[in-house]
């Protein structure tokens, strides 16, 4: 599909996959847990290839990033009003200009004031990351020469960019505010999460897990029992639990005690298994009860092409997985895998997004069982 055939194609492509979800899709049943198409955001940047997505903390707006451009030399940046499904409007384009070229990972600030951004910029190659606000005041810190930043993300308070990459030997703090390095933590490279609630940020050194205190450096904890190097790090909303992917595996971790809680492995039966079960992405529901993931070749759909399709599963980190199911658009017939998802907590949404597609809004609604929200 050329990009100028994408603005005419897209809404139908996204009309005829929300009507298959939707026929696909039984009501929520007490006790179960069922996903219901809420809408689909259409956007204005042609053929794009999302990289990252996430909802601003309010649950108001929706932030994807990528690249477009044939040989994706551009960088793509966009913002949606999860009220109208629109783009966001005049006063908040702050958050989404001057992109220097493609953003590598974004997030949000936690008081939702500011969307820090990782962009390589298209002329020089240089890494940086980008601050951007409503209120105009944007600003610019250069990553460490040497450092292969991936990711970023911010301290519970605001005030702190954690920089790394999983193949990254060390991360980088530093100061929002002035862009000043405020420690290094040497051998501890990506993923990385912050503390919802607290100061504490986990990496990964090796194929163990850390949790270190970034004033000090100092390690507090180190979970060792992984036989690969972990793919995504997830902390609960009350900062007790730690879920770490790796591999085809999610163990969960009492990052109080040090303990692990709960060992969960690949679900899909052998015929529906895609060729990867890596997991990609894990997100936190109801205060850390219910974990999300997403493995993003992990199905594999019957038909002619055996074509690859994206699993998302729930589950209840204590009790059994509430929930498995594919999303996917489909293109000429044949599914194409996710590039990310996000989830907002709070209202249970979340965003499915593929490559050359508009993302989709999904709500995750039902009475789940022993709920501690």
């Amino acid at each position: 599909m050329s990009e100028d055939d994408y603005g005419r194609s897209e809404e139908y492509l996204a009309n005829m996959a929300r009507r298959r979800q939707q026929a696909q899709t039984p009501a929520a049943r007490p006790g179960t847990l069922a996903i219901t198409h809420v809408k689909t955001c259409f956007g204005d940047v042609p053929g794009p290839r999302w990289r990252s997505a996430a909802w601003s903390p309010d649950g108001s707006h929706l932030a994807l990033g990528g690249t477009h451009g044939t040989h994706g030399e551009h960088g793509a940046l966009q913002l949606w009003d999860m009220a109208s499904g629109h783009h966001a409007g005049m006063a908040m384009r702050h958050f989404t200009h001057d992109v220097t070229g493609p953003v590598v990972s974004l997030a949000w600030a936690p008081d939702g004031g500011h969307l820090a951004t990782l962009e390589t910029d298209r002329k020089s190659g240089r890494l940086a990351a980008h601050i951007r606000g409503a209120d105009k005041g944007g600003r610019i810190i250069d990553v460490p020469a040497g450092l292969p930043a991936s990711q970023l993300a911010w301290s519970a308070d605001g005030r702190l960019l954690a920089l790394s990459a999983p193949e990254a030997t060390e991360t980088v703090v530093v100061d929002a505010a002035s862009g000043g390095v405020r420690q290094v933590l040497d051998g501890v490279g990506g993923p990385v999460a912050w503390e919802p609630d607290g100061g504490r940020l986990a990496g990964c050194a090796g194929t163990a897990v850390v949790v270190c205190d970034p004033a000090t450096g100092q390690t507090i904890h180190r979970f060792t029992e992984h036989d690969r190097k972990p793919t995504v790090v997830a902390w609960a909303t009350h900062g007790r639990y730690l879920a770490v992917g790796y591999g085809e595996q999610i163990r969960v971790w009492d990052a109080e005690t040090g303990d692990w809680t709960w060992n969960m492995r690949w679900t899909m039966a052998e015929g529906d298994r895609g060729p990867d079960g890596t997991v990609n992405a894990l997100y936190w529901l109801d205060g850390g009860r219910y974990l999300i993931e997403l493995r993003q070749r992990g199905g594999m759909q019957r038909d002619e092409a055996g074509s690859i399709a994206s699993t998302v599963t729930v589950w209840d980190i204590t009790k059994r997985a509430l929930l498995t199911k594919l999303f996917w658009h489909t293109w000429n017939r044949h599914p194409i895998p996710l590039s990310t998802i996000a989830v907002d907590p709070v209202r249970r949404s979340v965003t499915t997004v593929a490559d050359l597609h508009p993302p989709d809004i999904w709500l995750l609604h039902g009475d789940l069982p022993d709920s501690i929200s």
